[in-house]
């Protein structure tokens, strides 16, 4: 029977059962998003591993230098020649040059400039290639080039046509002679994909005499792991063979731990979505109780016991989770495609393969043990209380739901508001790492207290702020600001979700504007060189093009500079190699002890980590270079932090590069004669022409791309709290919808004492805003302190300018209200419609 009427009862009610599940069904949407996008991704990529996983060669390339930054390692050709001699069970070994080409548009810019790489390779049958020419022929020519379909497409490319290639060695013009498809190699999607006949690509990729892997097809009746047994004892101990199968677990691995890594940042705003639709899901069923206290009562009468009407109220609320979870999982699967692109974005144009949603068993059950638990955990306390109203209470027209007293809150808020400030307090004099973490503490212990407290806060504020609202709107804005003072529960209850949202926003925006005007400081004070020289994507760019610069009249003098990795300390850590004192003037490389002149085995270290680390000058480190022979290294010299430099030690060209390849040039300075820098300026420019994969940027452009990149970071975390601050502005909808059900009767009468429709839609817009204001200026002024906090405690490790950027947090007040005006469209619209006789006449 109580199945039945919970089911009557949440079809009669359609309005209300559909602003509650649409909180539910944002909040749950965003943990279903994540969790599609994340096994969907992972899934995607097994059907193109599928064709190297199957066969049986063996490949050997030389092990992976230590760090992500070292230059790969070559395979001399004679090599090759002791394999064959070495491995009986060998049938054929064939040589691989690959490495970095990229293609030049027409207009001189780099196709797929925004890819993750840009690879070039020779045109070699394998087995587990399947290339497949497409269009025209394979590469023969010196001059010839066969171009990947999406590659092609992308740069506008046809067979014939004529294009430069820019590689790690040099840049040359060439002929597309074919394009191809890889049948089982999807590189095409994250990166640009050319392929030359293999004695070219052993001239521009490699080097001669050089191999960048090789490849043992078994003879007939050899098994693979036999033949791998072969291959690994003939090895010297810089070379390591491995199956197909093993390359493609490394690969799974690598992206897997990515996607993984993404869900959990994704996880903490979907946490955030889910914290915020509770207060929606709790200020609803408040409401929806009140609202049928009569109904619960006369239930009550009719024989029906508080544990009957508890499992009633919660069956609806089991309903309304259950609706909620199922459609906040389909809308989960639409979601995980705009996370895909967010992906493409964050990874530099790595790109997922498209493919049926993957929906697993344990997104399906996180997507209804959250969007069900929630809206029961929200729905309990309210339908608690309204099971305890007496029978008696059926037959009064004044029945209320008895309210707590809210001493306890204002105890229990007080209590968090002291812990937060003394965590903020004992952060801000601790100061660097554990500071910012005791900070983060107090200011989420400070979000809750103000959270708890804002029924306090909500008389005294919306008075102040209502104040000219209130004489702007005459009458009915003083009837507006007394409504919105009403219940300070329900307005702190529906601001508090605005308030939450705008508190996370204006914190990250403090912080990132902070971060931006630091850096912007640091390089106005640092960047002492004329230009910059910048590779454009990933890579880098060659030699020949700092050559080609350095002859430029006018050029006083070019700076290259390389980044490395090696283990330093048992920690594997990132180096810049390049000379320190001819750093000095271009990057305002400062010593403040020793010296920077460094030996082969001299290493310069930034002060504050050798302070750390317990280092001075002469101190001896242990390291390992990137081909892993050890060496002890010498503390030669200790330097100030550089922004522009950006790393924290400094290695000699000549110690670093006898143990690893000079590689490609990450950036360079460039110093131009005094007197005649406009000429000198366009001189480079113009030799810059034959090398389009180097971007030349002067001080502003170097400022620019600081700011670029925090602002970027920025937008993002604006971008995925939209949805908070969405489930916020569906809180004051669903509220002030709820209100206006319970005020039929004194709109009914307002209505009949000359309150024309418009002064109605007026009073209903002018309590929305407010509430809002209420929530947006709590949440700033919190978010904006929590900002200067974090700022101060990490001005050490480098943000020490403050910034508060006022624009944005004004537009964000700005926005609360538009979000205040648009939400009381429908509740507005709908109480001007009402009935005046059957609003009067409503119990």
């Amino acid at each position: 029977m109580l199945a039945k009427l919970t089911l009557r009862n949440l079809l009669a009610h359609r309005v209300r059962l559909l602003l509650s599940v649409l909180a539910v069904t944002l909040g749950v949407s965003f943990v279903a998003g994540t969790m599609i996008f994340r096994d969907t991704a992972s899934q995607s990529f097994d059907p193109i591993f599928a064709g190297r996983t199957e066969t049986t060669t063996v490949v050997v390339r030389p092990k992976p230098a230590e760090g992500e930054n070292a230059t790969p390692a070559t395979i001399p050709a004679s090599l090759l020649g002791t394999l064959q001699q070495s491995v009986p069970g060998a049938a054929e070994l064939k040589g691989q040059y690959d490495g970095y080409a990229a293609l030049v548009r027409q207009d001189g810019r780099i196709v797929g400039e925004d890819r993750a790489a840009h690879l070039g390779a020779a045109y070699l049958e394998r087995p587990g290639a399947g290339l497949r020419i497409l269009s025209g022929r394979e590469p023969s020519a010196a001059d010839d080039v066969v171009v990947e379909e999406r590659t092609a497409a992308e740069g506008q490319l046809k067979v014939g046509d004529s294009v430069s290639v820019v590689t790690a060695r040099a840049t040359r013009s060439m002929r597309v002679a074919g394009v191809f498809r890889a049948v089982n190699d999807q590189v095409g999607r994250a990166a640009t994909y050319v392929m030359f006949a293999p004695e070219t690509a052993q001239a521009l990729l490699t080097g001669p005499g050089q191999y960048s892997a090789i490849f043992v097809r078994p003879r007939e009746g050899v098994s693979q792991q036999r033949l791998l047994q072969q291959v690994g004892a003939a090895l010297p101990a810089q070379y390591e063979a491995k199956t197909g199968a093993d390359e493609v677990e490394e690969v799974k691995s690598q992206l897997s731990s990515l996607f993984e890594l993404i869900s959990r940042f994704l996880l903490v705003f979907a946490g955030v979505a889910v914290f915020i639709g509770s207060f929606i899901i709790l200020n609803t069923f408040t409401m929806l109780v009140v609202q049928r206290l009569r109904e619960l009562a006369l239930l009550r009468a009719m024989g029906a016991s508080r544990a009957q009407v508890t499992r009633a109220v919660l069956g609806e609320a089991l309903g309304i989770g259950f609706l909620g979870s199922t459609l906040g999982l389909l809308a989960g699967v639409g979601l995980s495609y705009g996370l895909r692109l967010l992906f493409e974005r964050f990874t530099g144009g790595t790109q997922v393969p498209l493919r049926t949603p993957v929906v697993g068993l344990s997104t399906v059950i996180w997507a209804y043990a959250v969007g069900m638990l929630v809206t029961l955990l929200a729905a309990y306390l309210p339908t608690r209380r309204a099971a305890k109203i007496p029978p008696v209470a059926a037959m009064r027209d004044d029945v209320a739901l008895t309210r707590r007293s809210m001493t306890l809150r204002l105890v229990a808020g007080v209590v968090l508001a002291l812990l937060g400030a003394g965590a903020l307090a004992t952060g801000l004099a601790t100061g660097k790492a554990g500071g910012a973490a005791l900070v983060i503490g107090g200011g989420l212990l400070a979000l809750l207290a103000l959270t708890m407290l804002s029924p306090f806060l909500s008389r005294p504020v919306i008075a102040l702020l209502g104040w000219p609202l209130s004489w702007l709107g005459g009458t009915v804005g003083r009837l507006s600001r007394e409504n919105a003072r009403r219940d300070p529960r329900r307005t702190a209850a529906t601001a508090s979700a605005l308030m939450v949202g705008l508190a996370l926003v204006s914190v990250a925006t403090v912080v990132a504007g902070s971060m931006s005007a630091s850096a912007d400081q640091r390089i106005a004070r640092q960047f002492g060189a004329d230009l910059s020289l910048d590779p454009r994507g990933l890579t880098g760019f060659s030699q020949e093009t700092v050559d080609r610069v350095a002859a430029v009249p006018g050029v006083r003098g070019v700076t290259a500079v390389r980044h490395g990795t090696m283990r330093i300390a048992d920690e594997q850590v990132s180096v810049l190699v390049a000379d320190p004192v001819a750093l000095a003037g271009p990057a305002n490389l400062k010593i403040e002890d020793g010296t920077g002149t460094l030996a082969a085995d001299g290493l310069l270290v930034q002060s504050a980590l050798a302070a750390e680390r317990g280092w001075k000058v002469g101190s001896t480190v242990t390291g390992r270079y990137p081909d892993r022979s050890a060496v002890t290294l010498r503390v030669s010299g200790l330097f100030a932090a550089n922004e522009v430099l950006g790393m924290p030690f400094v290695m000699s060209p000549a110690g670093y590069q006898a143990h690893a390849p000079a590689g490609l040039i990450q950036k360079a300075f460039v110093d131009l004669d005094d007197g005649g820098e406009e000429q000198a300026l366009a001189a480079v420019r113009s030799a810059l022409r034959a090398y389009p994969n180097v971007e030349p940027k002067d001080r502003e452009a170097v400022r620019a791309d600081a700011r670029q990149e925090i602002d970027q970071v920025l937008n993002l975390i604006v971008v995925l709290l939209v949805l908070s601050i969405l489930i916020a502005a569906l809180g004051i909808v669903n509220t002030l919808s709820l209100s206006v059900m319970e005020r039929t009767r004194e709109i009914g009468l307002l209505r009949a004492v000359g309150m024309s429709r418009g002064q109605t839609r007026s009073m209903i817009s002018y309590e929305s805003v407010m509430v809002s204001l209420f929530g947006a200026v709590a949440g700033l002024a919190l978010g904006t302190a929590l900002g200067w906090a974090l700022q101060r405690v990490m001005a050490a490790d480098g943000v020490e300018v403050l910034d508060i950027p006022y624009g944005r947090l004004g537009l964000y007040l700005l926005s609360a209200v538009l979000i205040g005006v648009v939400a009381a469209i429908w509740p507005a619209r709908r109480a001007s419609r009402m009935n005046v006789l059957r609003a009067i006449q409503h119990q």
